[in-house]
């Protein structure tokens, strides 16, 4: 198979998991990383890549962009710059992978989608999650009917932010900062995918600090059919990574999902009639093969059958949505 050759767009923290995610990949190299902030790539490469010495920094995005040989684009930027930055990526006829969310709007994301149609070429959004075996299981097991129809879901996601990550939460909520667009996406995309089907219309509400930007964000999704599921993210609460679903017959509950100790996880489940049953799940690196799993999809020039561009698009719907409900305090149509 061809080698994928990378460029990465920023010196973000997600990035001590990705860049040997991306080394890890047999069929994988990364050739540059960019960052505005002198010195940052350099720090990056230097404290995460197992290989710094392969890897060419720079502080212009556009050599990265613009060089011949790269064909893939890694962008974990702040939230407002994804989309000027994957449409550039994209008339250089890259491949992208895009940290969530991939951009702040459903426009947004279906300009991104057809701009990726016109150049032939692979976006996705980057949710790591649904890669771990966790996620496979639980999938299997709504699918085995053991739970009877989904009738409600919850997600959790929290932990106490600190100084050194301030940067998320000292802009506004509508340039892109705070908890719902930064751990947000997690709780509601989960949501979406394990229950099924389209939401209908969300209400939320939201703590803000004094740049506008929501601490603790609640919320209710209903769905087309009257199904709800709730969620709540935070910054001041201790730390959570949790979801639960309830369907008619049982309920099961991920004790670890975005944030796995070890690449471990632990799910139980309790049917009705029967004792609560907890199991272990096998360990799964959700980074490498997140990465695996992108560049499958590049080989085979064939868009992710886990996290298409409409899932991104309808993710984007629920997302603007949920902000648009903070700010005017009602119901508001996805």
């Amino acid at each position: 198979m061809k080698i994928v050759n990378w460029g990465i767009l920023g010196a973000a923290r997600v990035n001590q998991r990705l860049l040997p995610a991306i080394e890890n990949n047999k069929h994988s190299k990364i050739l540059m990383l960019a960052s505005r902030r002198n010195g940052a790539a350099e720090e990056c490469v230097q404290q995460y890549a197992k290989n710094p010495e392969e890897i060419k920094t720079t502080t212009d995005f556009d050599e990265v962009i613009n060089r011949p040989d790269i064909n893939a684009i890694y962008i974990p930027l702040a939230n407002e710059e994804h989309t000027e930055v994957a449409l550039k990526s994209i008339a250089q006829k890259k491949h992208v992978l895009i940290e969530k969310p991939m951009a702040l709007t459903k426009q947004e994301v279906e300009i991104i989608a057809q701009a990726a149609k016109d150049n032939n070429v692979i976006v996705m959004e980057g949710f790591m999650y649904v890669f771990h075996p966790q996620f496979d299981f639980v999938l299997d097991f709504i699918k085995s009917g053991k739970l009877g129809k989904i009738q409600y879901a919850h997600s959790m996601f929290s932990f106490p932010i600190q100084p050194a990550r301030y940067y998320r939460i000292n802009r506004s909520m509508k340039d892109g900062g705070g908890a719902l667009w930064d751990i947000g996406p997690y709780a509601i995309h989960t949501i979406r995918q394990v229950m099924g089907g389209r939401i209908k219309q969300v209400n939320a509400s939201a703590k803000m600090n004094s740049h506008q930007a929501d601490m603790s964000t609640s919320g209710i999704l209903e769905f087309a059919d009257q199904r709800r599921a709730t969620f709540d993210i935070s910054f001041e609460c201790t730390r959570r990574s949790e979801f639960e679903i309830f369907g008619e017959k049982g309920r099961l509950k991920c004790h670890t999902v975005w944030q796995h100790e070890n690449d471990e996880a632990i799910i139980s489940f309790e049917l009705d009639g029967s004792a609560p049953v907890v199991e272990k799940i096998q360990k799964g690196n959700h980074f490498n093969l997140e990465i695996n799993h992108f560049v499958d999809c590049i080989h085979n020039n064939q868009e992710s059958n886990k996290l298409s561009m409409d899932d991104a698009i309808q993710q984007a719907a629920a997302m603007q949505a949920t902000y648009k409900s903070i700010k005017s305090n009602q119901w508001v149509s996805v």
